[in-house]
């Protein structure tokens, strides 16, 4: 829970060290090069592919994947298709500025 008495959010309960994220940094920078690389491939066999189809190939990678904070789930099952959707968007961008 957060709370705003001070008038500044207060860490209750969470963790907000870097170094309780750094596993979730690197998987998502791991499902980014998935997504570049998936696009490029389908580029080459001709295969036109949007962000959607990305977003979905990214959902796919990121399977049963329940990542924690200090124990605790971050990701629920709207939240992780909206980070899929993000990841998706980073892929798509990059690799366009690739061609």
């Amino acid at each position: 829970m957060l709370s705003f008495a001070s008038g500044s959010p207060k860490e209750e309960g969470f963790s907000f060290a870097s170094s309780d994220f750094l596993p979730f940094i690197l998987k998502l920078r791991d499902l980014v090069k998935k997504g570049f690389d998936h696009y490029v491939q389908m580029q080459v066999a001709g295969v036109e592919v949007d962000r959607n189809m990305l977003a979905t190939f990214i959902e796919i990678q990121m399977g049963s994947w329940n990542p924690k904070v200090a124990s605790k789930p971050i990701l629920d099952p709207y939240t992780k298709k909206s980070a899929a959707q993000f990841i998706a968007g980073l892929a798509y961008t990059m690799a366009q500025n690739q061609e």
